[in-house]
């Protein structure tokens, strides 16, 4: 997992920021529950058993090992206003809570397939060495497949109370860790409860929920969330106010639909009556909405976020017609802040016409096929503010769409009071989009928009190359600094010390870079049939003050995941592992992985083989979005062992784009 961001938050009463603290009690996976006493010294060995003896102002202190749940985890009582009762990992401490699970005892069905008996409850999840296994359903059914369909490494079904696998080495799924998606994880479903430093993996169809005000999750992962005919929701947000996710980490969040729309890494639901929620300083990627919704939410920050990889990066929510909230009016308000969304189809997505007074400010949109889509349905959203915002290399900044009906209706925006300006545009395929017909686009550049007259759009904005450095921040001489209009920001969001266009400079972003970061870029962009595909892998020290040592071995595991929306929880993966050369790698110094002894490339083969991406028909012509995670081993230990371990995994900083030919 990612260092935690730093953050400038201004410090409001959530789950008891300046807290009174009471006892602690301990939990340890050797721990006992009956002989046990909660003391550090003699430790009880389940959560609930902890929970149960928590008071408002304790904390349960989680030991390091992994704790897997047999049913979703839910506290009895309450916290109080300044003291919450906390659930947190042991400090620099790994803890890993698990709605999975673990299937052993394999037998082999024929060929490369093996089978085992499936669990009691449907899996909607199957993961393999913590990497998501494919389930080949056919476009548009949500059906488990034949076992016919197992054609490939990677791929799985069930059927007639068996689960069917072949397992990406074409060996015995014995020989790996194999974890089958059970239920959800964690609730917070009490007012003023913590959770802190904890890793969620293989939720079903949830990871971590807080259904309740004033509750906060900080510094926490949730990967590997798993449906099947209905949504996944990585981390949910249902009915609360006043509550927040802060500085976690959410990843992996898919259902079996058709595409990537109902997999949600963030949700929200009938939530924000009494009070804003927030989701900040968060890493958000690989999934199909970055912060979605499924309606009746307002008053929701996003801010402070990285958000890519996923369909969707932001999608404000509107109202909703039947289940909780439904009959709520007036929804939105929502502030998407000072976030980097990135190689996104969209980066905020306004699909409701039901949603209103949201803002869009001071955020840089990058390589997104859109920066911010409005999109009429039952109306267009009302009174929307987007500016100081930073579009670089997008398909389209702003994409706004209307009837389809041969002519030009831009005055509908304006007459839905849009306003937009004080923006930065550079080299977009348009600056702004509005499609006439199916085919048929208006595209117009900034001074064209401003041009025009209406709403005053874009008159303040420039068109400049804004200099992004790491993270999307501005580089010293960035015509973003200090060029920002200043805006109305919610009493709880403290003003920036200048207002710029964008993040502005590092030294004022709220992102903090991992010590070790990975660069992939360099590595093939376009592959054929039976190519050698030439992959790339550098490691780079962040830190200016001391070096990194160079110890053991470094296994590196690409996903190369499929683009087409269809098939967006779907990839490839290949692995190479690789001597590390010892020593300390100098302040600001890089590593060449590709250049280490035993780097292998992989070739790309025929259905069936090691190494496949499939691009056979049109559906399946879309290319590929290339990302790499890099763990680091002893060297005595073999790779089949080192990827059962559930530990922090260094991420590329970069998803690159791969083309069919």
């Amino acid at each position: 997992m990612p260092k935690p961001r730093a953050l400038a938050v201004t410090f409001l009463l959530v789950a008891g920021t300046f807290a009174a603290h009471g006892r602690d009690w301990f939990v340890g996976p050797h721990g006992q529950d009956n002989a046990g006493d909660g003391s550090e010294a003699r430790p009880f060995q389940s959560i609930e058993r902890g929970i149960a003896a928590a008071q408002p102002g304790d904390r349960l202190v989680l030991r390091a090992g992994e704790y897997r749940l047999a049913a979703t985890l839910h506290f009895p009582r309450a916290g109080e206003r300044d003291r919450p009762i906390t659930l947190a990992a042991q400090e620099d401490e790994y803890v890993a809570l698990l709605g999975s699970l673990r299937l052993t005892g394999w037998v082999r069905h024929q060929g490369n397939v093996w089978k085992v008996q499936a669990p009691p409850r449907q899996v909607k999840g199957l993961f393999e060495d913590g990497e998501r296994l494919v389930h080949p359903r056919e476009r548009g059914k949500r059906e488990d497949p034949s076992v016919e369909a197992v054609r490939a490494p990677g791929r799985w079904t069930q059927q007639d109370g068996w689960v069917y696998l072949w397992a990406h080495g074409g060996d015995s799924p014995d020989r790996h860790r194999i974890e089958a998606s059970q239920h959800s994880i964690v609730n917070l479903n009490k007012p003023w409860l913590r959770a802190e430093g904890l890793h969620l993996f293989y939720g079903q169809p949830t990871g971590l929920v807080i259904s309740a005000d004033h509750c906060v999750a900080v510094r926490c992962e949730v990967a590997g969330v798993a449906n099947s005919v209905d949504n996944a929701y990585g981390a949910y947000l249902s009915g609360c106010s006043d509550s927040a996710f802060r500085n976690c980490t959410f990843h992996d969040s898919f259902y079996w639909g058709d595409h990537g729309s109902n997999s949600h890494v963030v949700s929200c639901i009938d939530c924000g009556d009494a009070g804003p929620n927030f989701v900040e300083g968060c890493e958000i990627f690989n999934g199909g909405l970055g912060v979605g919704t499924k309606g009746a939410a307002r008053e929701m920050i996003v801010r402070n976020c990285r958000i890519y990889d996923v369909l969707n990066g932001v999608v404000p929510s509107g109202e909703r017609s039947s289940g909780p909230g439904a009959g709520k009016t007036d929804r939105g308000h929502y502030l998407v802040y000072r976030n980097h969304v990135h190689d996104c189809e969209r980066g905020v997505y306004f699909s409701a016409g039901d949603t209103r007074s949201n803002r869009v400010l001071s955020n840089v949109f990058e390589r997104c096929g859109a920066g911010v889509y409005i999109r009429k349905v039952n109306g267009l959203a009302r009174d929307t503010f987007i500016a100081n915002n930073v579009f670089a290399g997008c398909g389209a900044a702003l994409f706004l769409l209307a009837e389809r009906e041969g002519k030009e209706s831009l005055t509908q925006f304006a007459d839905a009071g849009l306003r937009s300006d004080h923006n930065l545009f550079w080299r977009n395929g348009a600056d702004w989009r509005h499609p006439l017909s199916w085919g048929r686009d208006l595209d117009l550049s900034r001074s064209e928009v401003a041009n025009r007259g209406e709403a005053g759009w874009e008159r303040q904005s420039v068109s400049a190359d804004p200099m992004l450095g790491a993270s999307g921040t501005a580089r010293d001489g960035s015509p973003t600094l200090g060029k920002g209009v200043a805006v109305a920001l919610p009493a709880c969001v403290d003003a920036p010390p200048a207002w710029h266009i964008g993040l502005g400079p590092r030294q004022e972003a709220a992102t903090a870079r991992q010590e070790l970061t990975l660069s992939i870029a360099g590595s093939q962009t376009s592959v054929g049939p039976g190519d050698t595909i030439a992959l790339h892998a550098v490691l780079h020290n962040e830190s200016r003050e001391h070096g990194v040592p160079m110890d053991g071995d470094a296994i590196i595991t690409f996903h190369f995941r499929y683009a087409n929306v269809w098939y967006f929880d779907r990839k490839e993966i290949w692995r190479a592992r690789v001597p590390l050369p010892g020593g300390p790698l100098r302040p600001g110094g890089t590593l060449d992985l590709a250049a280490l002894p035993g780097w292998q490339n992989p070739t790309n083969g025929q259905m069936g083989a090691p190494f496949h991406l499939r691009a056979d028909d049109r559906d399946w012509q879309s290319g590929w979005r290339l990302s790499a995670t890099l763990r680091r081993v002893s060297r005595n230990v073999p790779t089949h062992e080192a990827l059962q371990r559930l530990e922090p995994l260094i991420r590329s900083e970069e998803v690159v784009r791969v083309q069919a030919k």
